[in-house]
């Protein structure tokens, strides 16, 4: 029988007929083998759109077609990258399941996430006392995450390379796309990485090991390490919930649902937008993303009560702290808001006004001209008019100047011994392989940069810890089936701009410096 004839008998007969018809177990399997790391594990939509009746509009047809021939302009592969994973067959399941199946509901609680913790080494105590390979100074560390064109299998990796020489000196597999790493401020051995199915690994920088891994929950990508470096803390998009762990074990401490009333009274579960650790005070602060809340998690009281504060906008996501740690300032899409927070008396300082959906990255904070300023990004939308990059007064939050650029932007990059501010243009125009530089000086966008050989995205320029250099992930668009890269590390210098290296990379995502152990915000790192 015919798919679409399957799908009408279906919704004439209901469930039971359904279960006879579809192998619902072995399309879930697939999914969650294949593309939940992507979709989320709900189907409920996470780095690709939802995949469910109720929100997918394609037919069975097209969404069989689409797994078949990929989408070059996003990261979703094309059917060559699968062979020998997915048959003809598979592939008509899947789409079964997705145009007439709906949103999952799932939950991931404390002892599955105990269940879950798997020790690698056993005895920390035989890993080696100094790095096994030669490095300046640990914070040279330059971390690349390394997608894979499936976003998992062996191509899913962080790779490790020396910033002062670019060589490569390690790389550590996690199975599914790392999304980001933070590291240990107080031990420069450990590192933790999230990766997109909600796994967090602790990382020994010294032997390039995987000691501990444990699944915080089933997709998320928020992580953050305590000050003190005793906590590691991980929010999930799937389910709504936030976890503390144990920094040294991976142990589960306590687990926080994530939920709250909105800006508009609507009581709602949420995502955790971000979370970061505040040098202010032994706090965790986390964003919740449709809740409109941001909870600042006090590590050292009993239970670890929380505060929250309401009303700080619609849709929130990313953040970046003041130097001292005192004030957020968290960006707020639907309301085209930064929002800030002191965090000390808990309340909403001000609304900065920002261009179209604005989005800070890691934020970064830059000193002009005897002037604290703060950068952000903006995203932008389809009927975005002007995009800008907005720029703030660190002491008084007014907006200093709105800065012209060429298209959205998501990560700024700063460093204070290099001349420029890169922002990196995003998504699928002509202008996605593009970065633009604001000269820290005069404010004004001083050079366009395209990634050569890309035709694609060049995102997420991190500089290095002494900023001689930065880094840039370029991913090609189109049909790599035949073996060659999915992308680039594309290596400049910071003054001349200069193209100094190109490392072949599975579509490289986040670059992240290991100096940021030691910063409180991008942009005013110390120097080895």
């Amino acid at each position: 029988m015919k798919l679409r004839a399957v799908a009408l008998l279906l919704a004439v007969a209901g469930m039971p007929a359904l279960s006879q018809a579809l192998d619902l177990d072995r399309a879930e399997r697939l999914f969650a083998r294949h593309c939940a790391v992507c979709h989320g594990a709900d189907r409920g939509g996470y780095i690709g759109p939802a995949l469910n009746r109720d929100e997918t509009r394609l037919s069975s047809g097209e969404v069989a077609e689409t797994i078949l021939s990929g989408s070059p302009s996003t990261l979703m592969p094309q059917h060559p990258a699968w062979r020998g994973a997915l048959s003809q067959k598979d592939r008509e399941l899947l789409a079964a399941l997705i145009t007439t199946q709906p949103r999952r509901t799932l939950t991931w609680g404390m002892q599955d996430i105990r269940d879950s913790l798997q020790v690698l080494v056993a005895d920390e105590a035989t890993l080696p006392a100094a790095p096994r390979y030669r490095i300046g100074h640990i914070d040279d560390l330059m971390a690349v995450m390394s997608r894979g064109r499936r976003a998992a299998g062996d191509e899913a990796k962080v790779l490790f390379y020396d910033g002062r020489t670019h060589r490569k000196v390690g790389e550590v597999a996690t199975g599914y796309a790392p999304h980001l790493m933070d590291f240990d401020p107080v031990n420069p051995r450990w590192a933790y990485v999230r990766d997109d199915v909600g796994y967090v690994h602790k990382v020994d920088l010294y032997s390039m090991r995987t000691v501990r891994k444990v699944r915080a929950g089933l997709n998320g990508t928020s992580l953050a390490v305590s000050r003190d470096g005793r906590y590691v803390a991980a929010g999930s998009y799937v389910p709504h919930t936030m976890v503390i762990l144990d920094a040294a074990t991976l142990e589960p401490l306590h687990l926080l649902e994530l939920a709250g009333v909105d800006p508009d009274g609507r009581m709602v579960g949420a995502d955790a937008g971000m979370i970061t650790a505040t040098p202010f005070a032994n706090w965790f602060v986390v964003a919740l993303e449709q809740a409109g809340q941001v909870w600042i998690v006090d590590l050292d009281r009993r239970g670890m009560p929380v505060t929250a504060i309401t009303d700080v906008g619609r849709h929130l996501h990313d953040a970046f702290l003041s130097p001292d740690g005192r004030h957020l300032v968290v960006s707020s899409y639907d309301d085209h808001l930064n929002t800030v927070i002191d965090l000390a008396e808990a309340r909403i300082v001000r609304k900065i006004p920002s261009g179209c959906k604005p989005h800070l990255g890691s934020g970064a904070v830059i000193r002009s001209k005897g002037r604290l300023l703060g950068i952000g990004t903006n995203i932008g939308e389809d009927n975005c008019k002007s995009f800008e990059v907005t720029v703030f007064d660190m002491n008084t939050f007014e907006v200093v100047k709105r800065i012209p650029v060429i298209g959205p932007t998501e990560s700024p990059a700063a460093h204070p011994d290099a001349p420029y501010v890169i922002v990196d243009i995003v998504g699928k125009g002509p202008n996605a392989n593009k970065l633009q530089f604001v000269d820290k000086e005069s404010l004004d966008v001083v050079r366009t940069l395209e990634v050569a050989g890309t035709l694609g995205h060049s995102h997420f320029p991190e500089y290095t810890a002494r900023g001689d250099f930065f880094y840039v992930s370029a991913r090609y668009r189109g049909d790599r089936s035949m073996g060659t890269p999915a992308g680039q590390l594309a290596i400049f210098e910071s003054r001349t701009l200069r193209q100094v290296k190109s490392i072949p990379v599975d579509v490289p995502a986040g670059v992240f410096s290991r100096v940021r152990a030691r910063t409180v915000v991008v942009g005013l790192q110390p120097s080895p």
